[in-house]
């Protein structure tokens, strides 16, 4: 009896795993999220403003009344949706950020504010516009008070 398929090549099945590996890599590359975060301390002692802030001084100014700022910390992190993120926050604390869904071109985080082993000062969900932030009045500090920017971009 003749055998109606051709003999098996050794390289169809790698060729076809990396293909599939591939097309799942493409299907889940818009549920990766950059995330951004920046602590600034803000003052009322000066009047100095950190010219690495500039892009955000009309929203810093808008919402918050001090004279004076400055970039503390800046730190950014590419995750999957549904992966925690812990940022340090200087004075011991930790941002926990959870990028939890990507709809109708805005993003929904779950937010902690970590400090020590009390109960969270900040535990809630916000959503921002992709390639946008959001600014939390943050800890106060011995200097002034920490103020807290969150923005995320769905990464391609």
């Amino acid at each position: 009896m003749k055998n109606a398929f051709p003999p098996a090549r050794p390289w169809v099945l790698p060729l076809a795993v990396l293909l599939c590996a591939v097309a799942v890599r493409l299907a889940v590359a818009d549920d990766e999220v950059a995330l951004h975060v920046r602590t600034v301390l803000a003052t009322d002692s000066g009047s100095d403003f950190d010219n690495r802030l500039d892009g955000y001084r009309r929203q810093l100014r808008g919402l918050f009344h001090y004279t004076s700022y400055r970039l503390v910390k800046e730190e950014e992190r590419h995750c999957p949706l549904g992966r925690k993120n812990n940022f340090e926050i200087p004075g011991g604390r930790f941002l926990e950020v959870l990028p939890v869904a990507l709809r109708e071109n805005r993003v929904r985080l779950r937010v902690l504010l970590i400090e020590g082993t009390s109960p969270p000062p900040l535990d809630t969900d916000f959503t921002v516009p992709n390639r946008g932030n959001i600014w939390v009045g943050g800890p106060r500090n011995p200097e002034g008070v920490l103020l807290i920017s969150i923005g995320a971009e769905a990464t391609p």
